[in-house]
């Protein structure tokens, strides 16, 4: 009974995710609805909510600018088609922080890949907007050595 009931809970987790990163369900009631395709019957909203924190499903705008449920992939490191040195335009310091400059939309995509190697790489955090993030070193004293680092890991040469 119990392997039936994880074997029945592990296929409707797998069939939320799916249906999460097809990106166009705004309410847990069209997810309901959508669900019910998957021969999932009587899901209550309550159950909807407790899978959608579960899984750390946020409501976000998506490439439709439609505002959707998503998952956040944060333990996942981010993928692109493009080459990373290519997405790199520019990558200077102020002996305080550390700028690096990018193509249109790739500076929060470069900011999470320096966030996940974090202190191995000399980088305390970082703050991303469109095409420029911010690096915080965790030794200013070190800013040459942690940039060189930085330009070596995303394959820039300046």
């Amino acid at each position: 009974m119990t392997s039936s009931r994880n074997s029945k809970e592990q296929s409707f987790l797998i069939a939320f995710k799916k249906l999460l990163r097809e990106q166009c369900y705004g309410s847990q009631g069209e997810l309901a609805t959508a669900l019910v395709k998957y021969g999932f019957e009587n899901i209550t909203q309550a159950k909807i909510s407790r899978t959608l924190t579960k899984l750390g499903a946020v409501k976000k705008r998506n490439v439709r600018n439609e505002i959707v449920y998503l998952l956040q992939d944060e333990l996942s490191a981010p993928r692109t088609k493009q080459a990373i040195h290519t997405v790199v335009l520019s990558i200077k310091h102020n002996n305080m922080q550390i700028i690096i400059k990018t193509g249109i939309g790739g500076a929060p995509l470069i900011a999470r890949m320096l966030d996940l190697q974090g202190e191995s790489v000399g980088v305390l955090g970082t703050l991303a907007g469109d095409d420029t993030i911010f690096v915080a070193p965790v030794d200013v004293e070190q800013i040459e050595n942690i940039a060189q680092s930085i330009s070596i890991m995303l394959d820039f040469n300046q």
